[in-house]
């Protein structure tokens, strides 16, 4: 959504300014549409692409699959099928020369195909919408950690979103989308590198080309397709402007939810999106891969109205050189549709779905995901139990506590899927406890009277801070990396603040989604410390002595000033509610702390103090969060 990490002095920058990771279909249904494409080509045009492909393979047949479509390659694909070059196009390359040396040369896009194939098979088979979405976080997160690039090249630009509709015509809306200065967008992306495709297939008509020759013209295609089915995406044809957040959570819902429209014949259609792809989708996609694949087999062929119109009509040459990168580019180069084209563009185009309007116009219903600052009121309860008080000589039962807190920070829930946690914030407030259960057992056991007024801790009110953030390896360090690298390599740091959201460089810390609501790992990303004994002076309380006159123990009235340390390890959300900037939700958090006392008097002159100690305690906090987003 955003380009790179640019100005970020600050740690919490590094997750502001950390692009939201939207795609359209994800790779398996990138790769099954083009599969579907390729399978209800004509069988004329069938036999002429399965020659092209023999001609790609020639000098790399053991990268290359002997087929056009491999089908299920299992837990170890051995070869990249020609149906999954517009999956790695867009996605995993920005490119085509690119794509070509990461599909023959790379040594990570063999298991990223494997990932995916995993992931595309149980999302098939996902009961629940809470298994589907466990399924396709733990994808993201393979695919992250086997292509480093794969979340900042997902989100360098809108490429993969059709621009908002002004026009009523599609060659008028055409001309829109590829105006010079516009904004990269699918339908302009999926015209340049087609009409690419079919020149340059026009051009080797005739001829012998070599494999290097072939391979490139499939590469263009391939780019052409990837942008051509995230056409059929329904979240990037209602989610195509507005703010991150906006955009993100409308591109979401409506994925997920479906999306009626129709096609630019006014044909109505329904729509879904990644990950959610029915068989509808699939065909309809599909349908529009087979004619496109089809002009350019066609402009390979000398005499026919495809090459003739082909030769005439050629891409920008920063196009077919590879120096149009999508993952860099702003603006779309000042080219228009040579009009010998325009027909065969219209063949294809007219049957994708139209966008929809801009801001100012009667546009679809927008949803807001969670990214941006907040302000949030947070009010919880908890119950701790130690090993004991402050003096030795008392147990140190149960403490109840209450506590409410005012919080400022950044919410980034959204920013990478479901399973992400950029959440960042400082809480300050109040912390109400209770006086311990505990009592000065055994040192006064045979008084339960006495037992009743010595407790391990007493009754106290402590200013309260909180603060929580992601972390990449260990916890704090981006706070230490943001300087140094914010402006020696910003590209680096978005990578660390990426995969921080995504739940640390070892990948324990992501949510998972379970029928009882998110449950996730949390220790290191959240501490709280209480400062007690600073509202209305020390905390007094009767103490027992063990050490007092002659040996024998002595209730001693002491005050004490002391700091509480909290770190949640797990946290459970058994459920939340969003809405367009609001959002409430319900948290049980499992955690452990220590206790220490930092300054300690006795109340009558001349007694002894008794010897403190740091107590240590585990607990159970129940809490609601409100938050109001900007």
């Amino acid at each position: 959504m955003r380009p790179a990490i640019r100005n970020a002095v600050l740690a919490c920058l590094a997750f502001a300014c950390a692009p939201p990771a939207i795609r359209a279909w994800i790779y398996s249904e990138h790769r099954a549409i083009t599969a579907r494409g390729i399978e209800t080509l004509d069988p004329r045009r069938r036999a002429q692409l399965d020659e092209i492909w023999s001609e790609a393979r020639a000098d790399r047949s053991a990268r290359l699959c002997e087929a056009l479509d491999a089908g299920a390659q299992g837990a170890k694909p051995s070869c990249i099928d020609l149906s999954a070059w517009p999956a790695i196009a867009g996605d995993h390359s920005c490119t085509p020369p690119e794509l070509l040396a990461t599909i023959l040369d790379s040594d990570w896009i063999l298991p990223v195909a494997a990932i995916a194939e995993r992931a595309g098979e149980k999302i098939a088979h996902a009961r629940t919408e809470s298994e589907r979405r466990n399924v396709q976080m733990k994808g993201d997160l393979g695919l992250e950690r086997t292509d480093k690039e794969y979340s900042t090249r997902a989100g360098a630009s809108n490429a993969h979103f059709l621009l908002p509709r002004g026009a009523a015509d599609p060659r008028a809306y055409a001309a829109e989308a590829l105006r010079g200065g516009v904004e990269p967008n699918a339908m302009a992306l999926y015209v340049l590198f087609h009409v690419a495709a079919m020149h340059q297939a026009a051009a080797l008509a005739g001829t012998t080309p070599s494999p290097v020759e072939v391979r490139e013209v499939l590469a263009l295609e391939s780019f052409a397709l990837h942008f051509l089915e995230d056409s059929f995406a329904a979240g990037h044809i209602a989610g195509s402007w507005g703010k991150a957040a906006e955009r993100k959570g409308t591109h979401d819902y409506y994925n997920e939810h479906g999306l009626d429209t129709e096609t630019w014949k006014h044909e109505s259609i329904v729509l879904f999106g990644d990950g959610h792809m029915h068989r509808e989708d699939l065909e309809r996609a599909g349908a529009a891969v087979r004619q496109s694949v089809s002009q350019v087999l066609d402009a390979g062929i000398p005499g026919t109205e495809a090459h003739q119109a082909a030769l005439a009509g050629a891409a920008p040459k920063e196009v077919t050189s590879g120096a149009f990168n999508l993952c860099r580019v702003e603006h779309m180069p000042d080219w228009h549709i040579p009009p010998p084209m325009d027909a065969f563009l219209s063949e294809v185009l007219l049957d994708s779905p139209i966008p929809f309007r801009g801001p100012g116009f009667a546009s679809l219903p927008r949803f807001r995901a969670e990214i941006g600052s907040f302000l949030g009121l947070a009010s919880g309860f908890s119950f701790a139990s130690a090993d004991g008080g402050f003096v030795e000589g008392n147990s140190g039962g149960v403490q109840g506590g209450l506590d409410v807190g005012l919080r400022l920070g950044l919410g980034l829930d959204a920013l990478l899927g479901d399973g992400g946690d950029g959440l960042l914030y400082l809480q300050g407030g109040i912390f109400m406890q209770s006086r311990s259960s505990g009592n000065c057992e055994p040192y006064c056991s045979s008084d339960p009277l006495v037992q009743q007024f010595v407790p391990g801790i007493p009754a106290r009110t402590g200013l309260s801070l909180r603060l929580r953030m992601p972390y990449w390896l260990i916890p704090g360090d981006l706070i230490l990396a943001t300087p140094l690298l914010a402006f020696t390599d910003p590209k680096l740091l978005e990578k660390m603040a990426i995969t921080a959201a995504d739940g640390g460089l070892i990948p324990w810390q992501t949510k998972l989604a379970t029928p009882f609501g998110r449950v996730q790992f949390v220790l290191g990303r959240e501490v709280a410390v209480h400062l007690f004994g600073r509202v209305a002076g020390k905390d007094a309380f009767l103490a027992i002595n063990p050490d007092g006159p002659n040996g024998q123990p002595v209730l001693t009235p002491i005050a004490v000033r002391s700091i509480q340390w909290d770190f949640p390890v797990v946290e459970v959300r058994p459920f939340r509610e969003y809405g367009t900037r609001y959002a409430f939700a319900g948290f049980f958090q499992i955690g452990a702390g220590f206790d220490h006392p930092t300054d300690a008097e006795t109340l009558i002159p001349g007694q002894a103090l008794p010897k403190l100690k740091t107590r240590y305690f585990g607990y159970l906090r129940i809490y609601f969060d409100g938050r109001r987003y900007f």
